[in-house]
């Protein structure tokens, strides 16, 4: 565990990255969604496809309530509703605090709803508008209520170089009513690298609005996914999944 809250050694990452690379990804974000590590992109599984996994992100970039001060893990369940539309529900905890009356803690508990607009043609981006945590707007909850809401319009594109794929995602993340974006906040996007020697890993690099972020990731048995990556290029971040068509 003392690795999860210690800087991690960008030397060794990208050795890691050098060695790996010499090998088409389905990315799963640590939020939740179908994405990169941490953004959202433009794409959706297949119809009916169950996800269920968890994700670390380190102290001090996981913020609850203004807080910088533990790490955080998400546990989430996310479903391809329709082949337009994805639902995700997510459980966040803040580590190092115990739920407990005296304490007054509780984890935090979202949906996202995703749908997609277009999808990616020949010379035209998948796009994607995403809410997360909007239920305020709805007048289900309250508006402080909210860690990690967001509205935002996302697009990726694929180009294929040679034995390479490359996916390139950029969006925007703006307010709704007054429900303030917090998570991404304004602009963010990336790029996933795929080589056609080992079609179920990737190299993803990103900025989430706030930090730059690089992460590998592999998918085994086309069901389970590993996802290592450095937060700052200095905090161990990973996120594991499981996959299942319905």
């Amino acid at each position: 565990m003392y690795l999860f809250f210690q800087p991690w050694s960008k030397h060794a990452f990208f050795s890691i990255i050098f060695i790996f690379f010499a090998f088409n990804g389905f990315a799963q974000s640590v939020s939740g969604t179908r994405g990169l590590i941490h953004i959202p992109s433009a794409e959706l599984y297949e119809d009916k496809t169950f996800v269920m996994g968890a994700g670390l992100i380190p102290r001090p970039y996981f913020k609850r309530f203004n807080r910088n001060i533990n790490p955080g893990v998400s546990s989430y369940l996310t479903l391809t509703l329709f082949p337009f539309m994805e639902v995700m529900f997510r459980y966040t905890h803040e580590l190092n605090e115990r739920v407990t009356p005296e304490s007054g803690y509780f984890p935090d508990r979202m949906m996202s709803f995703r749908f997609q607009i277009l999808k990616e043609k020949k010379h035209l981006p998948s796009l994607l508008v995403g809410f997360k945590d909007v239920t305020a707007a709805l007048g289900i909850s309250c508006s402080g209520c909210s860690n990690y809401s967001a509205t935002y319009l996302v697009g990726t594109k694929s180009f294929n170089l040679s034995t390479i794929v490359l996916k390139t995602t950029m969006g925007y993340s703006f307010d709704l009513k007054e429900i303030k974006s917090k998570s991404p906040r304004g602009l963010f996007g990336g790029v996933e690298l795929i080589s056609s020697k080992l079609p179920d890993s990737s190299l993803m690099i990103e900025y989430n609005s706030y930090h730059p972020i690089v992460g590998l990731q592999h998918f085994f048995f086309n069901r389970f996914q590993v996802m290592v990556g450095a937060w700052n290029l200095e905090k161990l971040t990973l996120n594991l999944s499981y996959r299942y068509n319905l």
